[in-house]
């Protein structure tokens, strides 16, 4: 098995970005799969004093099974981040749901929806004894 690194996947478009980096879609060269690619920028956590986060996130990732929680793939270093690759959850985020599709808002049933979607997650998290902020 060959260890992973950056040249594991091939980079492509930028999805988001966080307090720590940014997120980017990535396809792994040797069988087309794709995923997300969270990239914490080594400077930044140092300046922000988020070391222990940074792990806690990754050991978190690893040990969740939970169709509601993404799930982490592999983790890999470059020079300058952590990588961690992520499952790849196409659609949008919440704030895309209610912002950008049709009129802002959606109906109720449709909030209690992902009201109990959010719920599920957070019952798999507590199951682990994990609690999110």
């Amino acid at each position: 098995r060959q260890p992973v690194t950056k040249n594991t996947f091939r980079q492509y478009r930028v999805l988001g970005k966080g307090g720590f980096g940014e997120v980017c879609a990535c396809q792994v060269r040797a069988t087309g799969k794709m995923y997300a690619c969270k990239k914490l920028e080594k400077k930044r956590i140092k300046k922000r004093k988020g070391e222990a986060m940074a792990l806690n996130e990754k050991q978190i990732l690893e040990k969740v099974n939970s169709r509601f929680v993404v799930s982490l793939a592999y983790a890999y270093e470059t020079k300058d981040a952590l990588c961690l690759v992520l499952t790849l959850m196409n659609g949008g985020d919440l704030k895309f749901h209610i912002y950008h599709m049709g009129e802002a808002g959606f109906e109720e049933p449709r909030a209690a929806f992902y009201a109990a979607e959010i719920c599920c997650g957070l019952e798999d998290l507590h199951q682990e004894r994990i609690v999110y902020r």
